[in-house]
């Protein structure tokens, strides 16, 4: 969550970018390619800010452990490795206080993202040990010249959660299906890997190596291309 919309710059050059969907239908959330406060002034989501809850379908990792990691991960750590900020603070993360599951209806349909947490997510991402994205309610970009999503629904398991104080691994976690919501792809082929949360070691059997568990300048290159619908 940003402490003031605009506060901090970070310098991205402009070369080396991950991989993004293109053409028509691009798998990224809405409000990425602008920012603007609350309505009325004060602290808080804007409506082109981007709003995440967190939830647990699992007693073995409750919303108390796992939301404020999450929280930290996305914005609290170094600005140079945490997604806020991203494209010129068009990527502005606010966490709901409460669980996705404790809203209303009308009221979770106010916010953009969720973290759902589960012991697997089999039947949604094709596999016991795969974490995936859900994009939701596609609309028109306002240029029309892209589809993307006023949804995205993060699905991770619990035993990629596991061990958060001693290790990088569920950061990375976290932080590749994070890139995701914001358009990044994954690699198809040992070509595409490179120093890039999206295509680290998580992709060993491409021979993808980098064992970073953050993003990069690599990503943050990329997010802002999206962003500005130069993709």
């Amino acid at each position: 969550m940003a402490t003031a919309a605009f506060a901090g710059v970070r310098f991205v050059p402009t070369a080396h970018a991950s991989y993004s969907h293109n053409g028509w239908d691009q798998k990224h959330i809405a409000t990425i390619h602008d920012n603007n406060g609350p309505a009325g002034g004060g602290s808080g989501p804007g409506t082109y800010d981007e709003e995440y809850c967190v939830m647990s379908e699992t007693s073995a990792m409750p919303v108390s452990t796992i939301g404020p990691f999450i929280q930290q991960t996305l914005t609290q750590l170094s600005f140079d490795i945490v997604w806020d900020g991203s494209a010129d603070w068009r990527v502005d993360l606010w966490r709901a206080p409460k669980a996705c599951n404790e809203y209303s209806t009308a009221d979770r349909n106010n916010i953009e993202i969720e973290y759902r947490i589960r012991e697997t997510w089999a039947s949604v991402c094709g596999g016991d040990i795969y974490a995936c994205v859900t994009s939701v309610s596609p609309i028109t970009d306002a240029t029309r010249a892209h589809q993307h999503y006023k949804y995205m629904n993060v699905h991770l398991k619990r035993e990629q959660l596991a061990a958060l104080a001693t290790t990088h691994r569920a950061r990375k976690f976290i932080n590749h299906e994070t890139g995701h919501v914001l358009g990044l792809r994954d690699p198809v082929s040992g070509a595409e890997c490179m120093y890039s949360v999206m295509t680290n070691d998580l992709y060993a059997h491409l021979g993808c190596t980098a064992t970073v568990w953050h993003p990069t300048t690599s990503d943050f290159v990329s997010v802002r291309s999206i962003a500005n619908r130069a993709n």
